[in-house]
């Protein structure tokens, strides 16, 4: 498995019902995690590359009702 992480903001806040959905996938579709930063309104998503293309994750946290709008780069931990 090759692990990548990808972060994009959103358009919130978001519903309860948008938040149950995007608890369920983590384990379906290779997405193995997503992590909501609701006071930058940015979700880190964590997914298999070897099994999805990011395009594919995209389109299913879109799928689950997260309104996704722009990528946004990923900083390098502090050393």
């Amino acid at each position: 498995m090759t692990y990548l992480e990808v972060r994009y903001r959103y358009a919130g806040p978001l519903t309860a019902a948008q938040l149950m959905r995007l608890g369920e996938l983590p384990g379906h579709y290779g997405v193995l995690r997503v992590h909501l930063d609701e006071a930058e309104s940015t979700a880190r998503i964590l997914f298999d590359a070897s099994r999805l293309k990011e395009s594919e994750v995209v389109h299913w946290v879109r799928r689950a009702g997260i309104p996704l709008t722009e990528k946004v780069a990923v900083s390098p931990p502090a050393a």
